[in-house]
């Protein structure tokens, strides 16, 4: 939900709540506005009858005067008002009427006198109020709506054209990028905090993608050094067993720290999204490929492979389809023990690989952190997973992982 809409259901959701309460708050206080009007004008008629009374001794010529009847001295009497119907011939029906009881003196005899006033134009006129108030508030409303509508168009139109330029702004590209200027003082403050940040951001991209070039070229130097030195160890004729096996362990390491550093170089281009090109991969040509160059460990192994493998393309750099697919894979046959299994599925949704092993030693949620093993094995690194889960991050794949027992299956969904 976008802000206006947002913004314009929390004005209806008030408005409903409200509208209902200003109408009949407007209704009541029109007619007591009304009602207090005609009570004006009985009382001004009953002044005017009761000063005519005192010095003419007669009732005036009155338009509301209706009844009079002579009261005893005893019965104690307060003037009051109240509405009432009376049968009027002329329109054969009740007539509304609001009437005004008082007592005056008429040549020494108490008398109680009744006044009425029509209440039927009275009534006509509060409902046209009440009718033409709700309108005003209804046009109101709606002015009020479109008002809102047209404005938020008008100032919003810079932040979201900055947002459109920010989806599509690289990082590593070289360009500054260049915000759409705007007269509201928020959102030109809001220009100037995200250009400087993207300028931060970009030159720290920068410094760590030189650092990642310049580590990796001046580790991978001194261990291929290192390596030579220790393969002419090895080839010597000098050393004894102990003393092989001690060398042998160095060259090992040595290995294994050339692995991590490239297998840690790779997850920092990924992150940086420094693979930019999309190929059509022919997923079922590539796993064939990839059980061919491991025929030799899947046969030393004496694993069982089942395969129902589908035609299926998807868009990703060839590169990175290659080392998904092949971790996967590895990781089937690497984790495996003698005599067990592998089965492969491969449709338009995904790709699942389901293979027999030790049980895991660590907990699913971790399993695709970097450096977490699933088992004690020496060999792995544990940042396999970790590679899988960064280019699946970076096309939109999801990578499950589900384990029963010893048999350990992941899932790879293309969308």
């Amino acid at each position: 939900m976008n802000l206006v809409r947002k913004t314009n259901t929390y004005y209806l959701i008030f408005l409903a709540f409200l509208f209902p309460i200003m109408v009949t708050v407007d209704y009541y206080l029109i007619q007591y506005i009304v009602n207090s009007e005609v009570e004006e004008i009985l009382l001004h008629e009953s002044e005017r009858i009761n000063f005519h009374l005192v010095e003419e001794g007669t009732f005036p010529a009155s338009n509301y005067l209706f009844e009079t009847t002579p009261v005893s001295e005893d019965i104690a009497f307060s003037p009051k008002f109240k509405d009432t119907l009376f049968y009027e011939a002329y329109a054969d029906k009740r007539i509304p009427y609001r009437t005004y009881e008082f007592i005056a003196q008429v040549h020494s005899q108490n008398v109680r006198i009744s006044l009425k006033h029509v209440l039927l134009e009275i009534n006509e006129l509060i409902l046209l109020l009440f009718v033409t108030t709700t309108l005003v508030l209804l046009v109101l409303v709606t002015g009020l709506f479109f008002i809102n509508q047209k404005i938020y168009r008008w100032a919003w139109s810079p932040f979201f054209k900055n947002l459109t330029t920010l989806n599509n702004y690289d990082v590593a590209q070289k360009q500054s990028i260049h915000l759409e200027p705007s007269n509201i003082l928020e959102f030109e403050e809001l220009n100037k905090v995200v250009t400087s940040l993207i300028d931060q951001v970009k030159k720290d991209f920068q410094n760590l993608k030189e650092f990642n070039q310049n580590i990796s070229h001046e580790i991978q130097t001194p261990l291929a050094i290192i390596r030579n030195k220790i393969v002419l160890l090895l080839e010597s004729q000098n050393l004894d067993s102990k003393e092989l096996q001690w060398v042998q362990a160095v060259y090992q390491e040595t290995n294994k720290l050339s692995k991590i550093e490239k297998s840690l170089t790779l997850i920092s281009r990924i992150e940086n999204q420094e693979f930019k090109r999309l190929d059509s991969v022919d997923v079922r040509l590539l796993i064939e490929n990839i059980m061919n160059n491991m025929i030799e460990m899947i046969t030393f192994k004496k694993l069982k492979v089942k395969t129902n493998l589908n035609p299926v393309k998807i868009k990703c750099d060839l590169v990175l389809a290659d080392i998904l697919f092949t971790n996967l894979i590895k990781n089937a046959v690497q984790h495996n023990h003698e005599g067990g299994s592998i089965e492969m599925f491969l449709s338009e949704e995904k790709f699942e690989i389901i293979n027999t092993g030790d049980e895991s030693l660590i907990e699913t949620a971790q399993l695709f952190n970097r450096f977490q093993k699933g088992n004690a094995s020496k060999e792995s690194l544990g940042l396999g997973l970790a590679i899988n889960q960064r280019i699946c991050e970076l096309y939109g794949f999801r990578l499950d992982y589900n384990r029963q027992g010893r048999i350990h299956t992941f899932s790879l969904f293309f969308q």
